[in-house]
This record gives structure tokens, sequence and C-alpha cells, in this order.
């Protein structure tokens, strides 16, 4: 016997899920009150060090009471909590004296409407932050 396909579909979809599907309401339907997060969520500008672009996404607090405080999230889980950024940022840290900000890092020279890495672009990356480096120190 097989398993029953299970479709997370919202109640007005229904009609676009897969023939035999059981529906079941997304995870936030289940588990997310009805305020309006996304739009307090804060958003840190780029830093970078010679591997990685880096941000901090701050979360409002009661958003992140709900969440592990040592679970690292993937893509769809923090999207589904409202993050808005561009592709290939991974969260990579839980700041543990203040979990409600997210820590992200993406490799340098990621192309941000596909998450892949481009080797030129990152070679690039790199020199650029190399002379960065040579010229804040001269």
């Amino acid at each position: 016997t097989t398993t029953p396909l299970r479709c997370f579909c919202w109640p007005h979809l229904s009609d676009h899920a897969p023939r035999g599907a059981a529906l079941v309401p997304p995870p936030s339907f289940l588990t997310m009150p009805n305020h309006d997060y996304a739009s307090r969520i804060e958003y840190s500008e780029k830093y970078n060090d010679q591997d990685f672009e880096y941000r901090h996404v701050i979360l409002p607090k009661e958003l992140a009471k709900r969440l592990s405080k040592t679970k690292l999230l993937s893509d769809a889980e923090w999207r589904e909590l409202g993050v808005q950024q561009s592709r290939g940022w991974e969260h990579y840290a839980i700041h543990r004296p203040e979990p409600h900000i997210l820590l992200f890092r993406r490799p340098l020279g990621t192309d941000p409407t596909t998450g892949r890495v481009d080797p030129e672009a990152q070679r690039e990356a790199k020199e650029a932050y190399m002379r960065s480096l040579t010229e804040n120190l001269a």
C-alpha cells in the first residue's frame, strides 16, 4: 500500500490540488496568529568577509518565541515566517543572547536570482574584498 498524497493547500484553492490528495492547510495557517509580522521584520545591510556575504534579520520578539532556539531554519521555513530576501541565503547560526535575530550568509558571487554561485563573480568579489582590506590598512 502507498501513503496518500498530502497537499498543502488553502481551502479556496482546493480545486487545483491533485486528484485524491488529502488537503492540509499550510503550516502557517495552523500555527500563526493573524498578525502581520512580515511588515515588522527588519533587515540589516549586507556585509562580507573573503568568503561570504552576510546579513541579519530581526524578527518581532513575539514571533521568535514560537521558534526553536536550537534549530536552524530551512529556506522554506524562514520564508514561511515572512522573511523576504533573494535566493541563496542560508540561516547559518543562532545568536543565543538574542534568538529573534536570524543570521544569514551566502557565498560571495551568488546570483541572487538563481541562488547559484558564479565562480568568476566569486573570484572577482574575493579580489575586491582583499583590495579593500589593503587600501584600508594603508
